[in-house]
């Protein structure tokens, strides 16, 4: 028959002690281990967040890069659609602008004055005449201040000049040109 002692042995305090102390340092151990565990894993799901946000973030910021890419070129588009229009009005203005500047030139000629030469160069236009009288000459002068199609009207130089035994008077003035609705003087 098997025997079985249930008396307790003597223990030696000592290996208790060293027991008790093992246990105690081997559970601070594994306590130490399971918070260095879950300080890791909350470190690691913040890492992963910020670098999913980043990834995100960035991702952003490729699309906004082509969107801003579009609305330059939209924008280089426009201006040139702009640029080609302002020239398109010009040449306009500049096919009808002459023809509709002698127009308001026989308009503004009142009877008893005649023009003997008309010159332009850069906008600036010079008009030599004759006329029967300084009255005539001022209403002329009128006349042009009061057109559109020219500005600072100026008379140079009025002389007394004998035609076919008529005393006649001759004058020189000087206009700007301006083409209505371009806003530009004419070039």
């Amino acid at each position: 028959m098997i025997r079985i002692n249930l008396v307790p042995q003597k223990r030696n305090r000592r290996q208790e002690t060293v027991r008790a102390e093992l246990t105690f340092v081997g559970g601070g151990a594994l306590l130490l281990f399971v918070m260095l565990g879950l300080i890791h894993g909350v470190a690691l799901t913040r890492v992963n967040t910020i670098a999913s946000e980043n990834a995100a973030l960035e991702r952003e910021i490729s699309q906004l890069k082509e969107v801003a890419a579009e609305v330059d070129a939209a924008e280089k588009f426009k201006a040139d659609l702009e640029r080609k229009l302002q020239v398109i009005k010009q040449l306009k203005a500049n096919k009808s602008g002459p023809v509709r500047m002698l127009d308001e030139l026989a308009m503004a000629t009142p009877d008893k004055l005649q023009l003997s030469s008309l010159e332009e160069k850069s906008g600036r236009i010079k008009i030599v005449g004759i006329s029967v009288s300084n009255e005539v000459i001022s209403q002329f002068l009128s006349n042009l201040e009061q057109s559109e199609y020219f500005t600072d009207v100026y008379l140079n130089a009025i002389e007394q000049t004998e035609r076919e035994g008529v005393r006649l008077k001759g004058f020189l003035l000087t206009a700007r040109l301006v083409v209505p609705g371009t806003g530009d003087e004419a070039l």
